[in-house]
């Protein structure tokens, strides 16, 4: 399996894990299956997309991911991404962009980054009415 998607904190932060290989068909199916999670979703969502694990990834593969429902989807509030190489942030920005219109994206080197930058997100979300 190339990716596994699951709710890090239910209905409020999506976490998709990528492993090994990525090419135009693994990327798919996990977004496929993230839009799956987007559905059943009566809020907008945070997704923590976790790459650390991913080996390599085909040359323009995230890049002819532009226009995936993932990336302009209503619940889908922010992209946090952990250990994406610059190439890879590159395509996944331009892909992001332009099918959403905007920047909804923040890369961190870390995982300890993301999740601090992730708690002081929900702390407000428990501070606010």
């Amino acid at each position: 399996m190339a990716h596994k998607v699951s709710w890090l904190k239910e209905n409020r932060v999506l976490m998709a894990q990528y492993f090994g290989h990525q090419d135009e068909e693994t990327l798919k199916a996990c977004m496929d299956e993230m839009v799956e999670f987007f559905d059943t979703c009566e809020r907008p969502v945070v997704v923590l997309i976790d790459w650390r694990d991913v080996t390599d990834c085909e040359l323009k593969a995230l890049l002819n991911m532009r226009g995936h429902r993932v990336y302009s989807h209503p619940m889908a509030a922010r992209g946090v991404l952990v250990g994406m190489d610059i190439m890879a942030q590159f395509e996944n920005e331009i892909s992001a962009v332009k099918t959403r219109d905007g920047k909804n994206t923040q890369y961190f080197d870390t995982m300890d980054e993301a999740m601090r930058y992730l708690d002081e997100m929900l702390a407000e979300d428990r501070n606010s009415p």
